[in-house]
């Protein structure tokens, strides 16, 4: 199904796909006809896509570079198949976005099954999730369970978090701003997941809401959820080791990201995730979708 909707997205034709008579559609967390917004503006797709399936919910997802009108993007795709078609499409993107025409090779952790007796169970697969988004909103680390032997998180392509066991295969490109909060996010990079989310490094993000998990998949201990990260646009910055970081301008704002994001955990522990989010979105503005979808 995510192949038929790809296909058809490509097309530009919604028809090539089998998809229901009021199938619900939003396009970074606003309800639109299905074969409007991207539907008409795409060029091509990358390399990257990596899918998440929950065949139980009838539900799956997936991260997918895109190219539009020569400018290259990052997709969040989630879509709900019932009785053979097609009943919800929910596209969250990060427009602009020259890291999708370089992305690494897609890991093939998200791929393997897991141990059944490590295994957590779907409840506690979106409490452990839901924890994450805790230690974020919060600034501590020990609310997540990250695992200790390795641990990367990827963000709209760009590498945010890895652990001190991995290594990174690909160049990073340097930090033209050594004063920056993307200079500090640098320094932390080597650093637990855990610890780096203690330092304050995302002291902007004041809390979370309507956060949902459509998509788990027991076998592989994935999860796909959906939530706004939001901002009160008063906290200036952060101190790292001594030294000051102002936090970015688009920070500073009454303003909230829409994410759709994965992770991927091993012995009840996070050791991906991965995400394409939309950020600075109007605040408030919500995910476009009931948290019980």
């Amino acid at each position: 199904m995510i192949d038929a909707y790809l296909a058809a997205l490509l097309a530009r034709d919604p028809s090539q796909m089998p998809v229901s008579p009021g199938c619900r559609f939003t396009e970074n967390g606003v309800a639109i006809p299905l074969g409007e917004a991207l539907w008409r503006s795409i060029d091509r797709l990358e390399n990257y896509r990596v899918d998440y399936i929950d065949s139980d919910a009838g539900q799956a997802a997936s991260h997918v570079a895109f190219v539009e009108n020569d400018r290259a993007g990052l997709m969040a795709l989630r879509i709900r198949v019932e009785d053979g078609l097609i009943t919800e499409v929910e596209t969250i993107l990060h427009r602009s976005a020259p890291m999708a025409l370089n992305m690494p090779k897609a890991d093939p952790l998200w791929f393997e099954a897991e141990d059944p007796s490590r295994c957590l169970d779907r409840d506690d697969l979106a409490t452990e999730t839901e924890n994450y988004l805790k230690a974020v909103a919060m600034d501590d680390g020990s609310q997540v369970r990250f695992n200790r032997e390795s641990a990367i998180r990827l963000e709209n392509g760009i590498l945010m978090a890895i652990g001190p066991n991995d290594e990174w295969p690909y160049p990073m490109r340097p930090i033209e701003d050594p004063d920056s909060w993307f200079a500090a996010v640098r320094s932390t990079l080597g650093m637990h997941p855990a610890d780096q989310l203690s330092t304050g490094i995302y002291s902007f993000i004041t809390s979370y809401d309507n956060a949902r998990f459509p998509v788990i998949d027991v076998e592989r201990q994935v999860v796909f959820g959906v939530w706004n990260f939001r901002r009160l646009g008063t906290v200036k910055g952060m101190t790292l080791n001594g030294k000051y970081y102002p936090h970015m301008a688009g920070t500073q704002f009454p303003n909230e990201n829409l994410l759709g994001q994965a992770f991927k955990f091993r012995d009840g522990a996070i050791t991906r995730v991965q995400g394409v989010f939309l950020n600075a979105n109007v605040y408030k503005a919500g995910t476009g979708w009931d948290i019980a979808r």
